[in-house]
């Protein structure tokens, strides 16, 4: 029996010993092309499965000797040396076929078990410096797994991305999770608090420009879906409301369909703009003026719908925008009466439409759906962007600022009401460092700056920033910037969405501390002069 207890401890043991410790998807601080979708912890090496995922025939190479590679404990400052590679070698040039991916894994020596988080580092180059490199896999106190399949498609991977981070481009690569497939198919479990929609993406689509997306919610704990890119109507996603949204797309599609085909058939005719628009789209062609082009371009665009468009195709276009409203009316008034998330992107969908125009002349309706469903479904992440929404359209000449908190290049974290606290007036300059424009702008407030500032002028700069900090360091150096610069990486805090500039590269708000108000919003550098000058002298 004692012989027996002593092989049953022996055989525990070393089944620890050899116990793998997988974490799924690990949070990074920052990156470039290189994604990490799992590593792998055991006593001989840690195994990092991961890819490069960048655009059709661009190449990718890992170049440098084995020793030059190495993971960095960020507790212990360990280095732990590459022990191999695989599905690639060192040195070789790799052309990226059509997916946009290029699969393999690499293999370092076991990270000692009090370094949490790692940089993965190749001497002299920045290609592959990945920063924060978590090793931990994140706790889920509500786990949802989404189960997919792809089909009639070469896709190799795909983006899973919540709906109310899915902004931009940009924000697709900062917030969505990138899926390599299996035999076409994924799993993965995510955290949630709420039954909140997410977009799912093919890679390639996403690095061409062209997108068709599967949008879901997941209210179940286990979603399951078979997505075709090519063919989205053919798509199925599993659970009772998902079923109840598609139908209600497909009523409101078959509304439209009939209209459709006769108005792409009035196209294919030459039956579209009348002769106004086209005398103006013409004239802008010719103009050599960028200026007076885009003058004209606008003016076409403010034309009524009646006027832009030639007899013929506004006959069908107002007879559609007839039976839009009537349909509108009718889901509105279902949506409002019997309030589910159902209806939440529908009445998300007409209340966006508003910042083009109330074209449906249902202003009001569309208002209360929006106001109750921002308020009803506050948890969820869709009620949640509604009601963001809603609150940044009341940002204008007049409104109180929106106060933060964010991280400067060192990682400290300030809070702008304290920033400006004593002053007389604040430039709160909102950028990007890819934004020319905005960099040139941010310049001609430097002098500015220098004569007002010990006189209670304060300029604070938020950069919009992806991935990582590496552009916006340089861009401070070059253009120098002597005002404080904090970050917004990733739309982490939604601030262009809060300050309703949507996905604008920037905006320069003029703020009034002792009022808490915004005196002007978008001044050029002669009306910033004038303000500052008002204020300081």
């Amino acid at each position: 029996m004692k012989k027996l207890l002593t092989l049953l401890l022996v055989a525990l043991y070393l089944a620890s010993c050899g116990k793998t410790h997988t974490i799924e998807y690990p949070a990074m601080e920052s990156y470039d092309s290189f994604r990490v979708h799992k590593i792998e912890l055991t006593d001989t090496a840690t195994i990092i499965h991961a890819g490069a995922y960048t655009f059709e025939e661009y190449w990718f190479r890992l170049q440098g000797d084995k020793g030059e590679y190495y993971l960095a404990g960020r507790t212990t400052g360990n280095r732990y040396q590459l022990l191999g590679i695989e599905g690639i070698e060192l040195n070789k040039k790799y052309t990226i076929d059509a997916s946009g991916v290029l699969l393999f894994t690499l293999r370092f020596e076991p990270v000692a078990k009090e370094d949490k988080a790692v940089d993965m580092v190749l001497d002299g180059s920045e290609s592959l410096n990945i920063r924060g490199l978590s090793l931990q896999q994140p706790e889920i106190t509500r786990p949802r797994r989404i189960k997919g399949e792809v089909v009639g498609d070469k896709t190799k991977a795909v983006i899973l991305i919540r709906d109310d981070l899915f902004q931009t481009a940009q924000s697709i690569e900062s917030f969505g999770t990138v899926i390599p497939l299996t035999d076409g198919k994924f799993q993965i479990d995510i955290p949630t608090e709420g039954d909140d929609f997410y977009t799912l993406i093919a890679w390639e689509q996403h690095i061409r420009g062209s997108m068709s997306t599967c949008e879901f919610i997941v209210a179940e704990k286990e979603v399951d879906i078979v997505c075709d890119f090519e063919e989205m109507s053919n798509s199925v996603v599993s659970g009772e409301i998902n079923h109840a949204i598609k139908a209600l797309k497909q009523r409101a599609q078959a509304v439209a369909a009939p209209y459709d085909k006769q108005l792409e058939e009035l196209e294919e005719q030459g039956f579209y703009f009348s002769d106004v628009a086209n005398d103006i789209l013409a004239r802008a062609g010719a103009e050599q003026d960028r200026d007076k082009a885009l003058a004209l371009y606008a003016e076409l665009r403010n034309l009524p719908d009646s006027v832009k468009y030639c007899k013929e195709y506004w006959a069908v276009a107002s007879q559609q925008l007839k039976a839009d409203t009537e349909m509108a009316r009718t889901i509105l008034e279902e949506a409002v009466a019997a309030p589910s998330l159902v209806y939440i992107n529908f009445v998300y969908q007409l209340y966006y439409s508003l910042q083009y125009g109330d074209q449906y002349g249902l202003y009001n309706e569309i208002m209360q759906a929006a106001e109750l469903y921002a308020e009803k479904f506050a948890t969820n992440n869709k009620g949640r962007e509604l009601a963001e929404k809603i609150e940044s359209a009341k940002i204008k000449v007049g409104s109180e600022y929106i106060d933060f908190e964010a991280p400067d290049l060192n990682g400290k974290m300030f809070r702008l009401s304290e920033m400006i606290e004593g002053s007389r007036i604040v430039v709160l300059d909102m950028w990007a460092s890819w934004c020319g424009p905005c960099r040139r702008a941010a310049m001609k407030n430097i002098p500015i700056y220098e004569k007002y500032k010990d006189k209670g002028m304060c300029v604070v700069s938020i950069a919009r920033e992806s991935k990582n900090t590496l552009a916006l360091e340089k861009a401070v150096e070059q253009d120098g910037y002597t005002w404080p610069v904090l970050v917004e990486l990733n739309d982490r805090l939604n601030l262009w969405i809060k300050y309703n500039i949507g996905n604008a590269a920037g905006g320069i708000f003029i703020i009034d501390p002792a009022t808490k108000k915004i005196i002007a919003i978008g001044p050029s550098t002669e009306e910033i002069e004038a303000l500052v000058k008002e204020y300081c002298e």
